[in-house]
């Protein structure tokens, strides 16, 4: 007998297959299979129990972390027992390193004692053990003159680093974080996607760039003998994060590959929520000696970590999902919508096109970190 949870995984399925045949021949929706989805996720979610099974029970589910291989089992259990067929693993290639934080403690220790919040940053290497040393504060740089003023002044010192170049190191909150939408701002989704543009070219040029330099940062930290980098969390253009909320994702690694073990960072580094950054910033620009132990206990569990996705098949149409999460945190990401597809993909790695009158399930892994509280 198939359980609650299970047959819910095939209601859904169910039910967003039917919402591709009926737009597949019309940009007009069909309102009565709307209604028809509203009413199951209303009236009979299950959107919890599956919840507590990915974020409570199995946690961060970094690409090539145990914690995904774990979620990813209990994934293909449940499409079985949602009667999907030939629920399988479908490698894509080797992903790198597999890795898993497994305590950090951050504390100040002068001028006055203050627990820090922090998490490792993903891929980062341990301390060796708990490390105390004075705190230095380096304003962000964005090319190779920022080297030489430094040179000789890190050996065994913890580096509060700020990634931007100049003020403001850490962008407040200043506006709300949730966003309803204008119905122009709608409209303007809804047109179709044009090719990307000069601007868009160059500014993921300036992307791929600015993580080759942090990974010259890196090196350059472990050159200099540093024991630690404390790096802000949450700053970008849309707000910075408060509350003792701390993100770690790519953007925090030293450099864009440190998930290949020949690209590996070198040094410690750990995300310090802003609350902590901004006050171990302040304390140093006015010249207020500081002390800091930091102990970032990590586990690399593999060099040559593979990557997969998840496939299962019922007749009729093919969908796709993804169940990975963060490096510290076990929120997932949710399901988008697509008109007039038969086909939805989420994730890092491409779907596959499957035959006519064939649904697919996928869980799509790849490289997705996020948020802890």
């Amino acid at each position: 007998m198939t359980s609650k949870p299970a047959a819910s995984i095939a209601v859904v399925l169910a039910m967003a297959s039917v919402v591709a045949l009926a737009q597949g021949s019309s940009d007009e929706p069909d309102l009565g299979v709307y209604a028809r989805i509203r009413d199951e996720g209303f009236s009979r979610s299950r959107v919890m129990d599956y919840a507590f099974e990915l974020m409570d029970r199995i946690g961060a589910r970094l690409s090539g972390s145990p914690n995904l291989d774990r979620a990813v089992a209990w994934t293909m259990g449940a499409l079985r027992q949602s009667g999907l067929a030939n629920v399988r693993q479908d490698r894509w290639g080797e992903f790198g390193l597999g890795w898993r934080q497994r305590s950090v403690a951050v504390d100040m220790l002068e001028p006055e004692a203050a627990t820090i919040v922090a998490a490792v940053a993903p891929w980062s290497p341990s301390t060796r053990g708990r490390v105390t040393a004075e705190a230095v504060y380096v304003r962000g740089f964005n090319d190779d003159t920022g080297f030489a003023p430094l040179h000789g002044t890190l050996k065994d010192k913890i580096v509060v680093l700020g990634r931007a170049p100049g003020p403001p190191e850490v962008v407040p909150i200043d506006r709300p974080l949730f966003e309803r939408f204008t119905d122009e701002q709608l409209a303007e989704l809804a047109r179709p996607v044009s090719a990307a543009s000069g601007d868009d070219a160059a500014e993921l040029e300036r992307a791929f760039a600015n993580a080759a330099f942090y990974e010259r940062v890196g090196r350059f930290f472990a050159d200099e003998g540093v024991r630690a980098v404390l790096t802000p969390t949450g700053n970008n253009a849309r707000g910075g994060l408060s509350g003792g909320v701390v993100v770690t994702d790519w953007n925090y690694t030293l450099g864009m590959f440190a998930f290949r073990k020949d690209r590996a960072m070198r040094v410690p580094v750990v995300v310090v929520s802003i609350e902590s950054f901004g006050r171990l910033s302040r304390l140093l620009e006015r010249k207020v000696p500081v002390r800091v132990a930091v102990n970032a206990d990590v586990e690399f569990t593999g060099d040559r970590v593979p990557g997969f996705n998840v496939f299962a098949e019922r007749i009729r149409y093919r969908l796709s999902a993804s169940v990975d999460s963060a490096a510290i945190s076990p929120l997932a990401r949710s399901i988008p919508t697509s008109r007039n597809v038969s086909s939805i993909t989420i994730g890092d790695r491409p779907g596959y096109t499957s035959p006519i009158g064939t649904r697919s399930w996928t869980h799509s892994t790849g490289e997705v970190e996020g948020f802890q509280r």
